[in-house]
């Protein structure tokens, strides 16, 4: 066990590398489907705007885990002049949003089983109530998790450089100073939260199950199909709770097995925390839903393809403009009548 948590933590910048290669191209995909939401009123659902809510606190937890691990990590040598002139409230701001982005994802997370079990046991109406509750919904899951890590701002915040009596390695973390005080309320508030939402989670989708299969049996007797896109969205649902659970795992299994009493343990832990934290939302939730819905994949098709057209288009009228004023130009006398009856006999390029 120390063998291999010692290779991982010599290898911590390749496991960032990794993951920034996986999740930048996940952000901008997140990204994009937002834009498609928002843009078009097709999408002006409870479901979309479930997800576009879940996304904004996605994208916002990779911002914040560059802000004060990842790029400290990396280029510690770089950063270190700056952070040191930051204020305690900026090194803080790093907890507060670690919590509130964690929170709402799983809010967030149970919103949406929430929404495709009442899309299935009350598909008349499903809408409309979600449509009216929604606004409640988005300032919930803001209001919560703000209110429960505002005292990470009292915190004493400190950087610390992960190897002091190096010339070389720079890099370094963004702690807390003293016995950690608020950061162990930050993990208890943590822990305790993934305890109940995945315990809430799993009974929301036992009844989403048995719900959409007594469903199903009564389709199938009445001859008709279930609706291919709610199956999809289900089972989207159902998957990416499955990824936000194995994060939320992250911050009570470690309680449990007192992986916190061995130092290379936890270092260990760190380690690899970012790769399974992006996998199993920004990851998992964005390119998931190119499966789960075709209209939202052919929309950024479409979308996309319009852009390059736009500017393949944009490029070449420069160039044509010039030609086209070229061939206006008047030119006198029988000569000029010669060349432009000439010009009308030639053929015409398609």
């Amino acid at each position: 066990m120390l063998d291999f948590a010692e290779w991982s933590n010599s290898i911590q910048n390749q496991i960032i590398g990794l993951t920034i290669c996986i999740t930048i191209p996940s952000m901008a995909l997140y990204i994009a489907e937002i834009v498609t939401i928002v843009r078009h009123k097709k999408f002006h659902k409870s479901f979309y705007a479930l997800f576009a809510m879940r996304a904004i606190s996605d994208l916002l937890y990779v911002l914040v885990s560059f802000y004060g691990d990842r790029l400290p990590t990396i280029i510690g040598a770089v950063l270190y002049p700056i952070y040191s002139t930051f204020p305690n409230w900026m090194l803080a701001m790093f907890f507060f949003l670690s919590g509130h982005t964690f929170i709402a994802n799983m809010l967030t997370t149970a919103f949406i089983i929430l929404n495709r079990l009442t899309a299935i046991i009350m598909p008349i109406k499903h809408e409309k109530i979600w449509q009216n509750f929604l606004p409640f919904i988005t300032i919930f899951v803001s209001l919560v998790p703000t209110l429960l890590f505002l005292p990470m701002f009292k915190m004493n915040a400190i950087l610390i450089l992960n190897d002091p009596n190096s010339t070389t390695d720079r890099s370094f973390i963004i702690n807390e100073a003293g016995d950690l005080p608020y950061g162990h309320y930050l993990a208890y508030i943590c822990a305790v939260s993934s305890v109940i939402f995945m315990a809430l989670c799993v009974l929301l989708n036992i009844g989403t199950f048995v719900a959409y299969k007594l469903h199903t049996k009564q389709a199938d007797t009445n001859v008709n199909n279930f609706n291919d896109i709610k199956k999809k969205l289900l089972v989207y649902a159902m998957a990416t709770f499955l990824g936000h659970a194995l994060v939320a795992s992250l911050f009570f299994i470690p309680l449990i097995i007192q992986i916190h009493l061995d130092p290379k343990a936890m270092a260990m832990f760190f380690v690899y925390f970012p790769l399974v934290m992006d996998a199993g939302t920004v990851v998992l939730s964005s390119w998931l839903l190119l499966w789960a819905s075709g209209a939202i994949r052919q929309q950024l098709i479409k979308d996309f393809t319009i852009i390059r057209k736009t500017n393949i288009q944009n490029n070449r009228v420069g160039p044509m403009d010039g030609l086209r004023n070229n061939n206006h130009r008047p030119v006198g006398g029988a000569v000029g009548q010669q060349f432009q009856s000439s010009v009308g006999q030639l053929p015409t390029v398609s």
